[in-house]
């Protein structure tokens, strides 16, 4: 039904990991959620992973604590996108995240 797979295509930006493989092949809606939300996270992973292993390298805190709350900033907003983009998702729309890798196709 409708409603399903306007709840599954919220639950894919909210899970991603578990949504998309499970429901991807049943759903394009739900395929196209998945991988844009899967893409996000791995935008995510690949731009703080280096940010924050650099600042630990550097060992200031003064550049600890700009990245600290460099971090907290991106993650706020990533959490932001993530909120509108399953609402919108619900309501039948796919929210293109912005800078996204999409490494996904």
């Amino acid at each position: 039904s409708i409603d399903q797979e306007r709840t599954f295509v919220l639950l894919a930006h909210l899970f991603p990991l578990i949504i998309w493989p499970w429901k991807r092949k049943a759903s394009p809606a739900v395929d196209a959620h998945g991988k844009e939300a899967l893409n996000m996270g791995i935008t995510l992973m690949i731009l703080m992973f280096p940010l924050g292993f650099i600042s630990g390298l550097l060992g200031s805190l003064f550049v600890a604590s700009i990245v600290s709350i460099i971090s907290s900033l991106v993650s706020f907003a990533t959490l932001m996108l993530v909120v509108i983009a399953a609402v919108k998702a619900q309501q039948g729309w796919l929210l293109r995240y912005p800078l996204n890798f999409r490494l996904i196709k």
